[in-house]
């Protein structure tokens, strides 16, 4: 029978106790937790292509039609975006919008949220008050363009939500 003797130096004993002390910091610093439910995206309506033109419609964080839709709308299919937000933690969050560009001559702009009954246009905001648990609704309006080149057919710009916690 072949005896093995494990023997950790005591420098390596050392690394080893820092390495799981930081490991326990991380985890006790990654435990906190926003979580984002996606109630409705943003919906637009099916609109005629204005000739000549840019064609502009806004759809506003209540899910009304914006005052500076410029073309016929073709149904009443339409509706702001809504997400609910939770966390586990009590520090402050940011909230960031980001249009993905995915349309070629398609912009989405002008994001418009609603958070905790105050409206914010320019992103990101940062230190807004935590949702806690219980949670809160953010509501979203904005603003497509199609560059008067831009094809015809259903267009699906798209946008990405991003809440952080401090």
């Amino acid at each position: 029978m072949r005896v093995v003797n494990c023997v950790v130096a005591p420098f390596e004993a050392l690394k080893l106790s820092l390495l799981a002390l930081c490991m326990s910091l991380i985890s006790l610093a990654a435990s906190a937790q926003i979580a984002i439910t996606e109630i409705q995206p943003i919906k637009f309506p099916t609109v005629l292509q204005n000739s000549g033109s840019s064609t502009t419609v806004v759809v506003n964080w209540k899910g009304a039609i914006g005052n500076a839709t410029n073309s016929t709308l073709l149904d009443n299919d339409y509706y702001q975006g809504r997400y609910f937000i939770t966390s586990d933690g009590t520090a402050p969050i940011d909230i960031n919008f980001l249009s993905l560009n995915n349309e070629p001559l398609i912009q989405l702009k002008n994001f418009k949220v609603r958070y905790k009954n105050t409206t914010y246009k320019t992103f990101p905001v940062l230190g807004l008050e935590n949702p806690g648990a219980g949670g809160e609704y953010i509501d979203i309006g904005a603003k497509v363009v199609a560059n008067k080149k831009s094809g015809q057919g259903l267009k699906y710009p798209q946008y990405m939500l991003i809440v952080d916690e401090q």
